[in-house]
């Protein structure tokens, strides 16, 4: 037997088996993105048993389908985001299996969803299997894929070509979820194919062969575009305001930050600590403006609240003539409870406070417990066992902070940057720098910065803004308006600063000023096909 003919045996669940591991091995720090090419092509042909099953009712081949997807993301879940287990075993208090199967169950279950509505849904509705369905069901995950709400949000083009930097730069146009054009395309390409030559269904070979062609046409246009990009922003970068920064790494254990970032009376006093190693790496007299950057969580009290810190923080500007930027937390009274806030403080060389940002994304089950209003119980359970657990408000107001006229940057707080829309809103409200306070000691020695490095790599290319990551722990480093890494790198658990002049300027995005209209287009694509499709008889008619 042939080994073509062996796959086409292949029990289901090996095959939903299969795509849950690659799918898994696409996620960042496993360095295998490309594998996301592939990923999905065993479960479409799943897909495609079920739908072929004449015997199957409708309600049966959607519950087939749903536990296909079941599968295939339970088993990507732990395999992608080991870090989510760490935290849930480190953090929840639960043991490592338990953990291990949270994360498949739980994240898991999220995972499915998205693969049922994005590929499981065009098929419960579509008839006929030939080619005109896969070109459907790729216009399908177009317009749905950007908007499927996720808690970390990611997409299966930015997972595939974090690691591929030419074919990337097209994700200023088209946005990193617009790059599945190019990964879940290849799987449907690989799904006629197998249609064709091993179903042997009646696919005409003028039909594939164009197919082959445009994808082939797909991948010139991208890997042109990168080029060109690539030219015209080394001519850039050097151009434009210019800032000093040194971000520190200062490495601060759980022994000197407190377990809950409201818990702030535990923390020990390593404020000398940061300003001591703040001072060495700064230039001598200059007339470029100079920050310094503390990461999240590694100032010790809640800076408007400890009114004998504060003066030392202003004193400490003053002397030296500084910007600093800081993470802290601060809170609100009303007559029954306080609200508290996640904040970055932009204090200026006179010792004032020049611009506060409130914290707009919050980590479910970490800064906040989703559904707590509507069943307190549950939540009251939460807030006993997770002894870490912190609840944030959510801010509102996707802040810019100006030095000067020249130079204006946000300061996105940690998971902040998975949210297109906070950065996206950030640079269109003025923002020609991101720099994200980070602290990923929750996550230990795991891939949670790898992920992290690859949604600021995406949030670079989309708004085409250079971003510094200033992270507690680790990773620390800065990112170009190419997505690409410029100067040094401090590594996990690595004490250290990064010192860098930086120079900002606006540029231009078409994917950053017109998301909506690059949404529309992809929307009368799905329409237009769904349309032709339907008037030559090809998606809704039986077989």
């Amino acid at each position: 037997m042939s080994f073509i003919r062996l796959l086409e045996v292949w029990p289901t669940w090996l095959w939903v088996a299969i795509s849950g591991i690659m799918l898994g091995l696409n996620a960042p720090g496993r360095h295998t993105h490309l594998v996301g090419m592939v990923s999905l092509f065993p479960l479409f042909l799943v897909i495609d048993r079920i739908h072929g099953n004449r015997g199957y009712s409708w309600k049966r081949k959607s519950l087939y389908i749903l536990l296909a997807c079941w599968g295939t993301g339970s088993i990507a879940a732990p395999i992608g985001v080991p870090w989510l287990t760490y935290a849930v075993h480190v953090f929840g208090n639960f043991p490592w299996i338990v953990a291990f199967m949270t994360t498949g169950l739980g994240y898991g279950l999220e995972v499915t969803f998205v693969l049922f509505t994005c590929f499981g849904i065009p098929m419960l509705l579509i008839r006929r299997r030939g080619w005109w369905d896969l070109l459907v069901r790729l216009a399908f995950f177009l317009v749905i894929e950007p908007f499927y709400p996720r808690i970390f949000n990611w997409s299966f083009g930015g997972m595939t070509f974090t690691g591929f930097p030419l074919l990337s730069q097209i994700a200023d146009i088209i946005g990193s979820p617009g790059l599945g054009i190019y990964s879940i395309g290849f799987s449907l390409l690989l799904v006629m194919l197998w249609r064709w030559k091993i179903e042997e269904l009646s696919i005409p070979v003028t039909v594939v062969k164009r197919t082959i062609v445009t994808y082939i046409l797909l991948w010139g246009i991208g890997l042109s575009y990168g080029l060109w990009m690539n030219h015209f922003f080394h001519e850039q970068l050097n151009k434009g305001g210019s800032l000093h920064i040194v971000a520190l790494q200062p490495n601060f254990t759980f022994a000197q930050l407190s377990s809950s970032a409201l818990n702030s009376s535990v923390r020990q006093r390593n404020v000398h600590e940061l300003m001591k190693h703040s001072i060495s790496p700064l230039p001598d007299e200059s007339s470029i403006p100079k920050l310094v950057v503390w990461p999240e969580s590694t100032y010790p009290s809640p800076y408007f609240k400890d009114i004998t810190l504060k003066p030392v923080i202003e004193d400490f500007t003053r002397r030296h003539n500084i910007f600093l930027l800081l993470h802290s937390i601060d809170w609100e009274k009303t007559l029954t409870e306080k609200h508290y806030y996640g904040i970055a403080v932009l204090i200026g060389p006179n010792g004032q406070v020049r611009g506060r940002y409130n914290k707009i994304f919050r980590i479910p089950f970490g800064e906040y417990i989703p559904g707590a209003n509507l069943f307190p119980a549950y939540a009251d359970w939460f807030r006993k066992h997770i002894l870490s657990l912190s609840e944030f408000e959510k801010g509102k107001d996707f802040t810019v902070f100006n030095l000067s006229d020249e130079i204006s940057f946000s300061a996105p707080i940690c998971f902040d940057v998975f949210s297109p829309t906070i950065i996206r809103n950030m640079v269109r409200n003025g923002a020609e720098l991101v720099i994200n306070l980070s602290n990923l000691i929750w996550f230990g020695n795991t891939t949670a910065s790898d992920h992290l490095e690859m949604i600021v790599r995406w949030r670079a290319i989309e708004n085409r803004v250079p971003i510094l990551v200033a992270s507690n722990n680790g990773k620390s480093y800065f990112v170009n308006e190419l997505g690409e890494k410029a100067g040094e790198q401090l590594n996990l658990f690595q004490k250290g600063s990064l010192t860098q002049t930086i120079y900002t300027n606006q540029h231009f995005s078409f994917y950053r000023e017109y998301t909506g209209w690059i949404h529309l287009i992809f929307v009368l694509f799905f329409l237009s096909t769904v349309i032709s499709g339907n008037a030559k008889g090809k998606l809704f008619k039986n077989d």
